[in-house]
């Protein structure tokens, strides 16, 4: 199977990141794309108190009926922080002979080479980056020996950061992100003062 590799906080999951993921899924020829939500991220302070578990049930709920998507429990039952090189040695375990592919935006690219064993990482994973709205990449990236696709997908500007003031500040999300999700945040109490 070709599988995508999708992690991030998804605090909350939102259509920037369903739109994405789509396209990349379709663009690439994926059978299917994996969501990791992060419990600790590595590289990212988590903003808020919301609990890996709800973020992982978002998740789950926001691509419920998509069977070319699944979302993986693998970063949240683990403890500590998870690096990608872990999470891509379990998921090789999990899936066998797939090749895997790392969905990253381009604020990611340029970190790559400084991320845990990137020599191991090159070894098992393509990278597909996938343009962001805030992201350029920088004049020398450190990709040396990875396989690297650039993806042409829209530039959804929506963040998670922006879900989460304004659902503070009481304000509506409609259209922003799923309303399965929208219905169990509510039902959660989820970002609310």
């Amino acid at each position: 199977m070709k599988l995508g590799i999708f992690g991030g906080t998804f605090n909350p999951i939102h259509y920037g990141h369903l739109i994405n993921a789509e396209i990349i899924r379709s663009d690439f020829g994926l059978d299917r794309v994996i969501l990791v939500p992060a419990k600790y991220p590595v590289h990212k302070r988590l903003d808020g108190e919301t609990p890996a578990e709800e973020r992982f049930a978002m998740a789950v709920v926001a691509v419920a009926g998509a069977p070319e998507f699944e979302v993986s429990r693998i970063e949240i039952d683990r403890e500590g922080p998870s690096y990608t090189i872990t999470t891509v040695h379990e998921l090789l375990g999990l899936y066998p002979g797939s090749e895997l592919n790392l969905i990253i935006g381009t604020d990611s690219l340029n970190t790559i080479g400084a991320w845990r064993e990137p020599d191991r990482l090159r070894e098992h994973v393509a990278l597909i980056v996938m343009r962001r709205p805030d992201g350029e990449i920088s004049p020398h990236p450190d990709t040396r020996g990875f396989r690297v696709n650039y993806a042409e997908n829209p530039l959804v500007d929506i963040s998670s950061t922006c879900i989460r003031e304004r659902l503070r500040a009481g304000k509506s999300v409609r259209f922003l992100l799923p309303d399965a999700v929208i219905d169990y945040i509510k039902k959660k109490g989820l970002y609310v003062p």
